[in-house]
């Protein structure tokens, strides 16, 4: 027979990923997708906006890129008036007004924008005509295209197992066991929160449910064929399978559904700290190291900035060695509040503080002197953490950020840093809490042995690895 007439095994595999171009869903995909690449006879599609063709092409020369028709998610909002800078907000617990831009925040983009991106997405399928397609969760649009066409494909979440299940845990514990989304309550949920708790979780459904933003998206796309409410509302049950890079343990206790597959954490191989940055070594090398980062979409304060330097030096003594890296964008705007929280030489020396980290935060875990990992709670840094078997504090700053400093706390490998006055950052706090991971004694050990665990756990998961080897099995089954 000839190598290419109805030969499936003589032709490549194509995979299509199609993701939002934001870090914190794009990431996930563009580890499962280089993962891909190195498999026999694949071929691997991206499909996302613009403005991130240049990162793909930075991670491999080998995919194809096709730009979706529209503004990324970000820039979509922002034209009607959400910007990063309204994101904070208090826990919802104390203040439902939390919720207030959420109706806007799930569904991105107004009805026309919604309907060019789906047209895009659905165009793209029918001419690749791809054996496979990996579609990110918070894509509302790539989900409509693959229902409109009939095709089955696969769910890639970068959040924990519970986010992509909570409606199918038995009992309707989604409803009441679990800390509500956004609320900032401690798991297990107690009797004195419960009713704050149930509240704002009737509100959390109420704002989605009544929101003029989705509800005006939702019935556009319907007068245009497309039924039923927006796909993130119903949930990824209709997938042929759902990625997820959680673990049982660094997550709440549920019922995982048996579309949900934990992979533990997906992520990009990063470059080894002594070829991004050799010369960050020799500083790591003088002692123990507190790493921060708050992500992509945090905007620091004058307030935040200063409990951040009182907050350490108040939890460090002058003869410690313990240092703190910290990156702070916009280093620049505050060098006179840092230069006066800073008069000591001594206080100074403790201190490297950088608009931009050379190497990514994942290879400057590896470095044996890197002993705790202060972020914003967003998922890929609290995974990366997990992996990394590093304690961590997490500053919270709005929705789903607050359920992961949840998480690591129930679970032992991490403590909710800024409780009294989230979105805030308060010294007192926060040096409390770096106290209690850096200082020798019973509890930084204990932390710490948690965290060792919590990251064998995630290693034994199996990853991007594991993960692209259900997306092979499910291509060779669908040839069968």
């Amino acid at each position: 027979m000839d190598a290419n007439s109805g030969n499936t095994e003589a032709r490549p595999k194509k995979i299509l990923f199609i993701t939002n171009a934001e870090s914190g869903q794009a990431n996930t995909i563009l580890a499962l997708a280089l993962e891909a690449s190195t498999r026999s006879r694949t071929e691997v599609h991206i499909a996302s906006f613009p403005v991130l063709k240049s990162r793909v092409e930075r991670v491999s020369p080998k995919f194809h890129f096709h730009p979706l028709d529209g503004k990324h998610m970000l820039e979509a909002l922002a034209a009607q008036g959400l910007t990063e800078r309204d994101l904070p907000h208090p826990p919802t617990s104390k203040n439902l007004a939390g919720y207030d831009n959420l109706g806007l925040a799930i569904v991105g983009w107004d009805g026309e924008s919604y309907m060019r991106i789906f047209n895009s997405i659905k165009k793209l399928i029918e001419e690749l005509n791809p054996e496979l397609l990996v579609v990110d969760t918070l894509l509302n649009p790539g989900f409509d295209a693959c229902y409109s066409l009939n095709r089955k494909f696969v769910a890639n979440s970068p959040n924990t197992p519970l986010d992509v299940s909570r409606s199918h845990q038995p009992w309707m514990k989604g409803l009441w066991y679990y800390p509500t989304t956004g609320s900032g309550i401690s798991f297990p949920v107690k009797w004195k929160d419960f009713p704050s708790n149930l509240m704002a979780s009737f509100a959390l459904i109420w704002t989605i449910l009544t929101s003029p933003a989705s509800n005006g998206v939702i019935k556009y796309r319907n007068a245009r064929g497309i039924p039923g409410r927006l796909p993130i509302e119903t949930g990824p049950s209709r997938a042929t399978h759902v990625i997820c890079p959680g673990v049982r343990e660094v997550d709440f206790p549920l019922v995982v559904p048996d579309y949900v597959g934990l992979y533990g954490p997906i992520v990009l191989d990063s470059v080894p700290l002594e070829v991004a940055d050799p010369e960050l070594i020799p500083w790591l090398n003088r002692g123990e190291t507190v790493l921060m980062c708050m992500g992509t979409l945090f905007h620091y304060s004058d307030s935040q900035v200063k409990a951040i330097l009182g907050g350490f030096l108040g939890a460090v003594s002058h003869d410690s060695n313990t240092q703190f890296l910290w990156k702070l964008p916009g280093k620049p705007d505050f060098e006179d509040l840092i230069a006066e929280a800073l008069k000591d030489p001594r206080d100074r020396d403790k201190f490297k503080i950088v608009s931009w980290l050379e190497a990514d935060p994942a290879s400057i875990m590896k470095h044996p002197n890197v002993v705790a990992w202060v972020h914003h709670g967003g998922a890929n840094s609290y995974f990366e953490g997990a992996l990394a078997g590093l304690p961590q504090i997490i500053l919270p700053q709005w929705t789903d950020l607050y359920d992961m400093a949840a998480r690591a706390e129930y679970r032992g490998i991490g403590i909710y840093g800024n409780r009294s006055v989230a979105p805030g950052i308060e010294a007192i706090e926060f040096g409390a809490a770096v106290a209690r991971l850096v200082r020798p004694g019973k509890e930084s050990k204990g932390f710490r042995t948690r965290a060792k665990a919590a990251a064998e756990a995630c290693r034994k998961a199996g990853g991007k690895s594991k993960a692209v080897d259900k997306l092979m099995e499910i291509i060779d089954n669908a040839n069968e």
